[in-house]
């Protein structure tokens, strides 16, 4: 018999915006995964999680955030391995995960893990609210209307490739703008003209706040920092 999986979206860290079957769902797993960067450090999704179902205990998997797919993996099928006792025999497995679970997620990562293990897994996919709409909610401006075409687009991939997709789009979301580090405002600029721009940091967190124009372009190491950006 295979293992179920559900990938939960939290949300942007707001419990006021996870949704009630997340909720639900986390209950009701006989396993919950906790993902984390590294060792000692807190997970936004795994503490809203045990703030939201008391008494939750999760079992932690390290997914180092280095672009390294190999090690990304090799971690994670070592926790799957030491952690085994805690999740074999079961058949129902979650991992919450911050933003919506289809979206730039680590859930993946955690699916393969278990196959690699020579498990079976049906993978469940539980909604959240986008980092990017609670962005555009955070500013009061629609995301896109009409004929507008929207891009999210990840601030990891090449230059080349953001600044293309960029000039492609009437308005975008730009996630991971930290990664493009001082070509940021380059980038940027060149695949305009802009409307508006703004990098919101830490949405639906402690520390939330935004910033807009010129001094959204400048280089941020903001991990958690989304850019939206209008014709």
């Amino acid at each position: 018999m295979g293992l179920i999986l559900y990938g939960v979206g939290m949300g942007p860290g707001d419990r006021g915006l996870v949704t009630l079957r997340a909720v639900e769902v986390l209950k009701e797993a006989e396993v919950v995964f906790e993902p984390l960067s590294g060792r000692g450090r807190r997970s936004v999704a795994g503490d809203l999680a045990r703030d939201l179902v008391p008494g939750l205990v999760t079992v932690p998997v390290i997914f180092p955030m280095t672009g390294d797919d190999g090690e990304l993996m090799s971690s994670v099928t070592e926790a799957l391995r030491s952690t085994a006792p805690s999740w074999e025999g079961r058949s129902t497995l979650a991992m919450p995960v911050i933003g919506d679970s289809a979206l730039y997620s680590t859930v993946l990562s955690l699916k393969r893990g278990l196959e690699a293990l020579g498990e079976e897994v049906e993978l469940r996919l539980v909604p959240g609210i986008s980092a990017h709409s609670a962005a555009s909610a955070l500013v009061s401006r629609f995301i896109a209307m009409r004929e507008e075409i929207f891009s999210v687009i990840p601030g990891s991939a090449d230059p080349g490739r953001v600044r293309e997709a960029l000039r492609a789009c009437d308005s975008a979301a730009l996630y991971k703008p930290s990664a493009l580090k001082d070509r940021l405002g380059e980038v940027v600029t060149s695949s305009g003209p802009w409307e508006r721009v703004v990098r919101v940091h830490r949405v639906g967190l402690e520390g939330e706040r935004w910033v807009e124009g010129q001094e959204a372009l400048e280089p941020t190491d903001d991990y958690l920092a989304v850019m939206l950006l209008w014709r």
